[in-house]
C-alpha cells in the first residue's frame, strides 16, 4: 500500500514549500514554519488541556478563542512558507488589523479577570496555567524564527505577522494567569538558602 505522507523526496535533507521550491530542511524558511507547527501543536494541547478539566464551563471562551487561534495559524503558515507570494491562490487569506483587534479584544477580556502579583512567577499553579506558559515560550520561540525569516528575506512584508505573534506571547501569558486562579507562585529567593 502506498503512504498517504511518505514522498521519500525528503531523504536529501531538502522539502517543498508553498512557494513552490525546494529547499534545505533548515532553510529559515522551514525554520519558522517548523516552529509555527510547534506552536499550533501546543495550542491544541492547551485547548484539549482546559476542555478535560473544566467541567463548570468558566473557561469556554478561551477554549473558544484558542479554537480560533488553531485556525489563525494556518494563515500565518501560508505566508510563511510564501513569504514572496508566488502562490496568492493558495492562501485562504491573510493576518490583517482585523484579527490583532481579535486578539488584542481577547487579552484585554483576560486582563480584566486577571489581577497580577506584583513579583516573577516561578510556576504555574497547574496543568492548564503550565501549558499556557508552555504555548507562551513556543510564540516567542516562533517570533524568533519569524525574524530570522524577515532577515533572509527582507522583502518579505512581515510586520503584521510580527505584532500579531509579539501580542500572542503576551495574551498566552495572561492567560497562564488566569488559568491558575487566585493561586500564584511567586518567585522566593528563600528557598535558595542552603
Amino acid at each position: 500500500m502506498r503512504s498517504q505522507v511518505t514522498t521519500k523526496t525528503g531523504d536529501d535533507g531538502s522539502t517543498r514549500i508553498l512557494a513552490g521550491d525546494r529547499v534545505p530542511k533548515d532553510d529559515p524558511i522551514v525554520e519558522a514554519t517548523g516552529a509555527l507547527d510547534s506552536l499550533r501543536a501546543e495550542l491544541a494541547l492547551l485547548r484539549l488541556e482546559i476542555l478535560e478539566n473544566d467541567g463548570g464551563g468558566a473557561h469556554e471562551p478561551e477554549a473558544a478563542f484558542l479554537w480560533w487561534l488553531l485556525h489563525a495559524c494556518f494563515l500565518i503558515g501560508a505566508e510563511v512558507s510564501d513569504p514572496m507570494k508566488k502562490h496568492p491562490k493558495w492562501r485562504q487569506g491573510e493576518i490583517g488589523p482585523k484579527h490583532l483587534a481579535h486578539l488584542e479584544e481577547e487579552q484585554a477580556r483576560v486582563e480584566a479577570l486577571t489581577p497580577l502579583p506584583k513579583s516573577f512567577i516561578v510556576s504555574a499553579a497547574n496543568r492548564a496555567a503550565a501549558r499556557a506558559d508552555l504555548a507562551a515560550t513556543t510564540a516567542r520561540a516562533f517570533e524568533r524564527r519569524l525574524v530570522t525569516l524577515k532577515r533572509a528575506v527582507p522583502e518579505f512584508p512581515a510586520d503584521h505577522l510580527l505584532r500579531f505573534t509579539n501580542r500572542l506571547s503576551d495574551y498566552l501569558f495572561m492567560l497562564a494567569r488566569r488559568l491558575d486562579g487566585d493561586t500564584h507562585l511567586p518567585v522566593d529567593y528563600a528557598v535558595l538558602l542552603l
